[in-house]
Parts: structure tokens; sequence; C-alpha cells
């Protein structure tokens, strides 16, 4: 699979699971906090993320696993998508040549990386 089809697979998954207008309230909300801010959110909400993310790709109705959760572990999928993606198609620039599963689990493997497997690393 390309990285130009890996990048569009994961749009387009993120648009099935969060509506156009969820997306945006995130994307919002996360605009507005400071940079720290959504730093401590990722490192607060990294397990249940992973977590959720699991459940997404496990589910034979994804979207229904969004239902009911709450608007930070919205916020931090969110940001985990738009940073993870980065690091992903940067990581991979002609993409993965063995790459043949579906859409959700293609993004699934994007969302979940192993550093964001690892605990976080208390810098006190």
């Amino acid at each position: 699979m390309k990285a130009e089809e890996i990048f569009e697979t994961s749009v387009k998954v993120m648009r099935e699971l969060v509506t156009s207008e969820g997306m945006k309230a995130a994307i919002g909300r996360v605009a507005a906090r400071a940079p720290e801010e959504n730093v401590d959110l990722l490192d607060r909400e990294r397990e249940r993320v992973n977590e959720l993310v699991r459940k997404i790709a496990e589910a034979d109705t994804p979207c229904d696993v969004l239902k009911g959760v709450p608007q930070d572990l919205l916020d931090a999928m969110v940001l985990r998508y738009f940073r993870n993606r980065d690091v992903f198609m940067k990581t991979f620039p002609e993409g993965i040549e063995s790459l043949d599963v579906g859409p959700v689990l293609v993004w699934a493997a994007m969302m979940i990386s192993p550093r964001d497997d690892e605990p976080p690393q208390n810098t006190a």
C-alpha cells in the first residue's frame, strides 16, 4: 500500500468515526488549550486511547464504540491521530508494500505506535 493510500484510508476512517461537526469541535478545543495542556492530555489519556483504538479495531460497528466517549478522550484520540499520522508518513514515505488489511486496521496501526504503548516518561 502506497503512503498516499495509507493517508487517504486513515482520513476516511476518521471521517466515519467522528462526524465533521465532532472533528471541528475537538480541533477547536485542542486549539484553545495551551500546547503543554495538550501534551498532558495525551499522557493522561494514553492508556484509554489505546484501549479505545483496540475496541474500535475489533468492533463489528466501529462508530458505535465512540458513543458516550468522554470529551477529553475524544480530544486525545484526535490529537494522537494527527500526531501519529504525521510521524507515520515521515517514517514510511513510500508506504508499506505488504500491508493488506482492512481500513480500520490500517488506521489502528497508525494510531498505536510502539511509543504509545510505552508508559509516559516522568521528567520531574
